[in-house]
């Protein structure tokens, strides 16, 4: 309020600035999604196949087991675009506030270190119907619970771990 008095803009009550804020939300997710559908399009007329390797990498809000929030990825290897996008969360501000109103609340209940895994798994879950690629090359992080996730997803054993060389470089340098 204080920063619009001061640019001389008129004040807009909280619920008109929610229901803004949710629709501009709307519009974000919309452009997302269609991004990732062009790339999983760019993988498969690339490879001329509808199978591909990715990187499997999640975030948090804070370090630590103790974060609400957390995000994973999957990126192709072969461009190096997003394929896919998890986010996850246990708390829901809406809900707090007892506001009531059509939005998506929390997605995810237990232990922030186990989001990368159930996230990754919910990627890897709507791969074929939603992207109609299979990701079959799981290059990771090293220290991930995800790959058992997955491991076994289109199949016994159909995806293959490969450890991505960043992260390797980065374990023998504190190592050594």
């Amino acid at each position: 309020m204080k920063l619009l008095c001061t640019l001389n803009l008129p004040y807009v009550c909280k619920k008109t600035f929610r229901t803004h804020e949710l629709k501009l939300l709307e519009a974000v997710k919309y452009s997302c999604e269609e991004n990732m559908k062009a790339a999983s399009k760019e993988v498969q007329n690339f490879k001329k196949t509808t199978t591909c390797g990715v990187s499997v990498d999640g975030t948090w809000q804070r370090r630590g087991h103790m974060s609400l929030n957390g995000c994973v990825s999957v990126i192709s290897i072969d461009t190096g675009k997003i394929l896919d996008l998890e986010v996850m969360t246990q708390y829901c501000k809406m809900c707090e506030m007892n506001i009531k109103c059509d939005h998506e609340c929390s997605n995810y209940k237990g232990s922030s270190g186990n989001m990368e895994s159930v996230g990754a798994f919910r990627i890897f879950e709507r791969s074929v119907m939603k992207r109609e690629l299979q990701y079959t090359e799981y290059y990771g992080d090293g220290d991930s619970k995800a790959f058992l996730k997955v491991k076994d997803i289109y199949g016994e054993d159909t995806v293959t771990k490969l450890e991505c060389i960043g992260h390797v470089q980065k374990k023998s340098r504190l190592t050594t």
